[in-house]
């Protein structure tokens, strides 16, 4: 399994709370820099999960345009910036045990950090800038997971 765990893009700095918080014309900017990026390079997904903050749910809309016909969309409470990253993993497995071969994760500091610190822990947790992309990719037969790649939006010509 194919695993892309994205962070939001850049997010105004007030709102009334935090899961209110909308991305800005930077951040919009910058998730589809790397939408364009993850097209370059061939890849689909066959699931999205989602955070249900404001930011996330508004870095998704910038890059759905760019993966179009993906009916599994799903908005999980676990993949908020407290959220449990155990949780979230089990979430990932679910959908592996389906059969899905393809998976992105939109979600937040410090939650994306921990997923990938879960997944392959020899990685560590590592830091995500906004709109980075981690890519894991997940062993079907033994389970082993590894951190192929880190990409940041400066890494990527737009």
């Amino acid at each position: 399994m194919q695993i892309y765990i994205m962070r939001h893009g850049q997010a105004e700095m007030m709102a009334n709370s935090d899961s209110e918080r909308n991305l800005t014309d930077e951040g919009r900017h910058e998730s589809e820099i790397m939408a364009k990026y993850l097209v370059k390079q061939d890849v689909k997904f066959d699931a999205v999960l989602v955070s249900p903050y404001v930011r996330a749910q508004q870095t998704w809309q910038s890059v759905s345009p760019f993966f179009e016909g993906i009916s599994n969309i799903q908005v999980l409470p676990c993949l908020t910036p407290a959220g449990s990253a155990r949780k979230s993993v089990d979430e990932i497995l679910a959908l592996q045990a389906e059969g899905i071969e393809s998976v992105l994760l939109v979600s937040h500091l410090p939650l994306v950090g921990y997923i990938v610190g879960e997944l392959a822990p020899a990685a560590g947790v590592p830091a995500f800038s906004t709109s980075a992309i981690g890519h894991i990719s997940l062993n079907d037969e033994d389970g082993f997971a590894e951190l192929v790649s880190l990409t940041t939006v400066p890494q990527v010509i737009d």
